[in-house]
């Protein structure tokens, strides 16, 4: 909704110095300047406005005419040199400024500079009003123009305050092994675990600040950029929320998606100010915009068998986001909007593995075993962990909605390996024992994970430290639970059969003998 005609539909009035009104500082010199001090990193060029013309008296401006190139108010022309209305004076000062200046028609800029440093002075102006516009094009960066209405009495100071939203992503783990660095009562943090398979959260949130630069937007265009790596699908949205309320105004591309794995998308609201409650009043308090969707790890996720430092991306699960927002009051609108988008911001994910080899007898090269079967349970071993054998991984992994439990199986190498476990504690239990082989003892194992995000925000930390049996070397004994035939055992049986005769003797012999005494 760009305004040709007028300035920009309240876009620059609505940036005011505060409060609300004009800068105004005593000074007794004919040249008048302002400074303008805290503008972005990227260079900043400034088109200088004069509206009103006056005389400076005792640091106050009165006998305030148009200035030169105004040439309508209200859609009513005005002549340059003419007195300005004393209502509109009085507006001007106070909280109708906004509107006022929204219906003067600006002609040519009076100056235009460029600053690529912090601090700016605009030198060489008349006493009197101004309107100060940035037109800097901030498009993709992480910026914003600003606009101020400057009282100019002697020389006048602007603080610049950038109106520029940020963004934050997040992922939900139990609350009990979240991010070491989170205080979060619900487990969000930086950084997660998760078995595969296993449906999750993430959460994106922009706020958007109380500025009064923020007020001069006639619409404030929002997209949340994401992508997941190859080892995350998106299932489903949860929620949208502006202020807390739950809204429907928006498009999102991943739903749609034929490919879930691996997807970058975007969620776009085109315009918050409509979907703010009445309770409260834009650009006067902080807005938070909230996302939050379902999510799991698939097949390709990246697992981790051993401590991670500064982990990247192919070392982690990595997820991130930007935020795309409207940048500049003056080219407001539904699809047209000029738009900042801020640095990303990452999330990560880990998943654990488990190495299993079966052998015979004693864990040497050459006595791996072959088709023993274990099945993985709970850590009280009571409640089966459904595995199912990956054929692109060699390893089993949880199964997913549809898929059955199997037996895992020792491969002729005496592997079956593990893949896709949350933090926890599991039992793995022989199921199944080769012919000729005694069966061995449940294996607990303890995955104990401490993780959280590197200083640089780029990178992840990993410690196992305290986790038992992450690699495990598992042995069968050949023969039956009874001693053999020619060892100890038979020579025990020999010597009790021994007893057993010679009792049976000595009683024949004392029953001979006391049938004998009796004759």
């Amino acid at each position: 909704m760009k305004k040709s005609s007028k300035f920009a539909a309240i876009a620059l009035a609505a940036c005011m110095v505060a409060p609300m009104a004009m800068v105004a500082v005593p000074f007794t010199a004919s040249a008048a300047s302002i400074e303008i001090t805290g503008i972005g990193a990227e260079q900043h060029d400034f088109e200088i406005y004069q509206i009103f013309k006056g005389d400076l008296v005792n640091g106050k401006l009165s006998n305030l005419v148009w200035a030169d190139g105004i040439t309508a108010y209200n859609s009513a022309a005005v002549t340059a040199g003419a007195k300005v209305d004393d209502a509109i004076v009085s507006a001007m000062s106070g909280t109708d400024a906004r509107s006022i200046v929204s219906m003067i028609t600006l002609g040519t800029a009076c100056k235009t500079v460029s600053s690529s440093s912090p601090n700016l002075t605009i030198d060489g102006l008349e006493d009197g009003y101004y309107v100060v516009k940035d037109v800097t094009n901030l498009d993709d960066k992480d910026d914003a123009n600003s606009a101020w209405i400057v009282q100019v009495a002697g020389e006048a100071h602007v603080a610049v305050k950038t109106a520029k939203p940020t963004v934050d992503k997040q992922i939900q783990d139990e609350a009990a092994d979240k991010d070491t660095n989170s205080t979060d009562a619900e487990g969000w943090g930086e950084t997660a675990d998760h078995a595969i398979n296993e449906q999750f959260q993430f959460k994106l949130t922009a706020k958007i600040p109380a500025n009064d630069q923020i007020k001069a937007y006639d619409a404030y265009k929002l997209v949340f950029h994401d992508s997941m790596s190859a080892g995350v699908t998106f299932d489903s949205i949860a929620s949208v929320t502006v202020a807390g309320n739950p809204v429907t105004a928006y498009t999102e591309t991943a739903t749609g998606a034929a490919d879930k794995a691996g997807l970058s998308w975007e969620l776009t609201i085109n315009d918050v100010k409509p979907l703010v409650p009445s309770s409260i009043t834009w650009g006067e308090q902080e807005i938070v915009v909230e996302v939050v969707y379902n999510a799991h790890l698939n097949e390709n996720a990246i697992v981790s068998k051993s401590d991670v430092t500064d982990g990247d991306k192919d070392h982690v699960n990595n997820n991130k986001v930007y935020l795309e927002y409207s940048n500049n009051p003056d080219s407001t609108g539904t699809g047209t909007s000029q738009t900042g988008k801020t640095p990303e911001d990452y999330v990560w994910a880990f998943t654990y593995g488990v190495d299993n080899t079966k052998y015979k007898n004693e864990a040497l090269a050459g006595n791996e075993l072959q088709n023993a079967g274990f099945r993985l349970y709970d850590a009280a071993g009571t409640t089966e962990i459904g595995l199912i054998f990956d054929t692109t991984k060699n390893a089993y992994r949880p199964i997913k909605s549809g898929e059955a439990a199997a037996e895992m199986k020792s491969a002729a190498d005496g592997k079956f390996n593990i893949i896709g476990l949350d933090a926890g504690t599991y039992t793995l239990r022989e199921t199944t024992t080769p012919t000729g082989y005694n069966t061995c003892a449940d294996v607990q194992i303890v995955i104990a994970a401490a993780h959280n995000e590197s200083a640089s925000g780029t990178a992840a930390n990993l410690a196992l430290t305290g986790s038992k049996n992450m690699d495990n070397d598992i042995v069968n004994k050949e023969g039956s639970t009874l001693p053999s035939t020619g060892g100890i055992g038979t020579t025990i049986f020999y010597g009790l059969g021994g007893v057993l005769v010679l009792g049976s003797g000595v009683a024949l012999i004392t029953k001979k003998r006391m049938k004998k005494d009796e004759e």
